[in-house]
C-alpha cells in the first residue's frame, strides 16, 4: 500500500507540473513561480526514491531514509518563495499588521503540536527527521497563513495567491498527518491522507500558475 501512495503521489506531482509548471523553468522566469515548481519537482523527487526502496525491499519508516529531503526541500522552496521581496510588500513590520503576524504564528504552533504527536510512538532516528520535515513545514506555514489573511497591496500580488497559499498549507498539514498514520499504524487513515496528498500536490502548480497570470497581466 505505501509503494502504491508514494507511486500515486509521483504521478500526481508530475502531473501537476506539467499543467503550466514547466514554463517557469529557465531564464528571465518568474523567480517566486520557479521556486514552486522547484518545490514540486522535490516532492516527486522524494516520493520516487521512497518508491525505489520499497520496490527493493527496504523500509521507508523505523529509520532514516533520503526520501525526507523531497518534502524538506518542497516546504523550503515553499518558505523562500514567500519570505523576503514578496512579504516585504505586504508587510512593513509596524503595528498595523501586528495581528496578522500573530494569528500566523499559530500555523508553526499547530505543526509543533503534531510533530508531539509523531514521536510518542518514534525511534530515535525518525524523531530526528520527523523535526527536520516539522521545521520545513512549520516555517512555510507562517507566511501561507498570513498571506492568506493580510490586506493586498497594488496589483493584487497576494490575492492572486492565496488559492496556492492555502493548499500549499493543507498539503503541509497532510504531511505531518501521514506520519501520525503511520506511526500509530492507522491503515485507513494512511490510504485517506495519501489520496489527500495526491490532490493537493497536483494542484499547487496549476493554483500557482492562475495567480502568477494575474498577477503579470
Amino acid at each position: 500500500m505505501q509503494l502504491y501512495l508514494n507511486l500515486a503521489m509521483v504521478v500526481c506531482a508530475l502531473a501537476g507540473m506539467a499543467c503550466g509548471g514547466l514554463r517557469y523553468l529557465g531564464p528571465r522566469k518568474p523567480l517566486y513561480a520557479s521556486m514552486i515548481v522547484l518545490g514540486v519537482a522535490c516532492i516527486a523527487l522524494g516520493r520516487l526514491y521512497q518508491c525505489a526502496r520499497l520496490v527493493t525491499g527496504l523500509d521507508i519508516i523505523d529509520i532514516f531514509q533520503l526520501g525526507i529531503l523531497g518534502t524538506i526541500g518542497a516546504f523550503s522552496f515553499f518558505f523562500s518563495s514567500n519570505y523576503g521581496q514578496i512579504d516585504s510588500l505586504v508587510d512593513d513590520r509596524s503595528t498595523a499588521f501586528a495581528r496578522y503576524r500573530i494569528i500566523a504564528s499559530l500555523g508553526p504552533i499547530i505543526i509543533f503540536v503534531l510533530y508531539l504527536l509523531t514521536i510518542k510512538e518514534a525511534y530515535p532516528s525518525e524523531k530526528i527527521s520527523y523535526a527536520l520535515i516539522s521545521a520545513s513545514i512549520a516555517a512555510a506555514s507562517y507566511f501561507h497563513i498570513k498571506h492568506f489573511l493580510i490586506p493586498d497591496v497594488d496589483y493584487g500580488i497576494v490575492r492572486c495567491l492565496r488559492q496556492f497559499n492555502v493548499i500549499a498549507l493543507i498539503y503541509g498539514i497532510l504531511c505531518m498527518l501521514e506520519l501520525i498514520t503511520i506511526e500509530y499504524n492507522m491503515l485507513t487513515g494512511e490510504i485517506v491522507v495519501g489520496i489527500l496528498q495526491c490532490i493537493m500536490s497536483a494542484l499547487l502548480v496549476p493554483a500557482m500558475d492562475m495567480g502568477v497570470k494575474k498577477w503579470t497581466t
